[in-house]
C-alpha cells in the first residue's frame, strides 16, 4: 500500500468500521472501530510486532464490546411508540357502522376526532350504530374497542 505504515491502517480500519456503524441499525460495529483503533495504537508502538497488534485487538474487542453492550441492550428495549397510544387509545369514539356484525367480518366503523377508522370489538359481541365506544388497542388500521359503561 504504498508508503503507508501499519499503525495507519489500523486507523483506515477503524474509520471503516465507524462508517459501517453510522449506516447500520447495529451497534456492533462501534466494538470493532474502538480494538482497531487500539492496535493501531500498538503497531505504532510496536510496528514490527504483529502478534502485539493482533493481541491489543483481541483483547480490548470484548471490552469496547461489553461497554456498548447496555447501550444495545437499552436501545432494545425502548418501546417504539406510533404515537396512537397517546391520541386514541382509551379515548372514547362514536360508533358509525354496527360492529361485530357476522357478514362484515365484525368489522364497522368509529368516528373520533372527525377520522373515521375501523373498528372491531374486543370481545367479538354486537355493538350497536351511535353507541359510544372505548378504544382499547389498534393493530394495523383497525381499532379494538368496548362498549362505554355510562
Amino acid at each position: 500500500m504504498g508508503n503507508w505504515e501499519i499503525w495507519q491502517i489500523w486507523a483506515v480500519v477503524g474509520f471503516i468500521f465507524l462508517l459501517i456503524e453510522m449506516m447500520t441499525p447495529v451497534t456492533f460495529y462501534l466494538s470493532l472501530a474502538g480494538a482497531s483503533f487500539f492496535a493501531g495504537i500498538a503497531a505504532y508502538l510496536y510496528p514490527d510486532n504483529t502478534g502485539v497488534q493482533v493481541g491489543a485487538f483481541v483483547v480490548f474487542l470484548p471490552i469496547f464490546y461489553l461497554a456498548v453492550k447496555p447501550f444495545m441492550d437499552k436501545k432494545d428495549k425502548e418501546p417504539q411508540s406510533t404515537g396512537l397510544e397517546a391520541k386514541y387509545i382509551g379515548q372514547n369514539a362514536l360508533v358509525l357502522k354496527p360492529i361485530g356484525v357476522p357478514d362484515t367480518n365484525g368489522v364497522g366503523e368509529i368516528k373520533i376526532y372527525g377520522e373515521v377508522w375501523q373498528a372491531k370489538s374486543c370481545d367479538g359481541t354486537e355493538i350497536s350504530q351511535n353507541t359510544m365506544v372505548k378504544i382499547i388497542k389498534n393493530e394495523s388500521l383497525v381499532m379494538f374497542v368496548e362498549k362505554c359503561d355510562k
